[in-house]
């Protein structure tokens, strides 16, 4: 049973682990990739989408697991009962309320894995959320720079061309 249970830990710790690689790579490969904003809030936004459904995915797996989990315990319980009652009226009230514990125990646990998949959820959509608006404040600083930038350039353009035309009305005229 502790076996059982320590292999359920290390599948799990292992789940998040991938799921917590996948999201620092999918948000890496699209911070880096050289796009307009237009193009990364869509991906970000096709990035949500997919962890959305991948949670979703986790979480009926956790909750298939859950079930397995529970219908090995009702099995293992039963036999447990049969041999209770083999034995005496007493092993078998103890072994009742062993089962008990086992299936509320499971259920609890269940539940927990289940909260926990939500909140880690969440916890990535508000920083995937986060990222968006940051990427998308650093496109309209970029915008705003390279619009001033070209201001000044035409200013000293037309500056230019006023200058040359003088020269070339001056040459004219003499």
């Amino acid at each position: 049973m502790a076996n059982n249970q320590n292999d359920t830990n290390k599948t799990g710790n292992f789940m998040i682990g991938v799921v917590v690689g996948s999201i620092v790579g999918a948000a890496t490969a699209l911070l880096m990739a050289p796009k307009s904003g237009k193009e990364l809030r869509s991906d970000i936004g096709t990035q949500v989408e997919t962890l959305k459904d991948k949670s979703s995915e986790w979480t009926e797996t956790v909750m298939e697991k859950g079930t397995e989990l529970t219908s090995t315990a009702k099995e293992k319980t039963d036999q447990l009962r049969q041999v209770a009652a083999e034995k005496s009226s007493n092993v078998a009230d103890t072994v009742k309320e062993t089962t008990e514990k086992l299936r509320g125990s499971v259920k609890d646990k269940t539940e927990q894995v289940a909260g926990s998949v939500k909140d880690m959820t969440d916890g990535w959509k508000e920083t995937v959320d986060e990222n968006v608006e940051q990427a998308a404040d650093q496109v309209e600083k970029r915008a705003d720079q390279a619009d001033t930038a070209v201001q000044a350039n035409s200013d000293d353009v037309a500056e230019k061309a006023e200058e040359l035309a003088d020269k070339v009305n001056s040459s004219m005229n003499h």
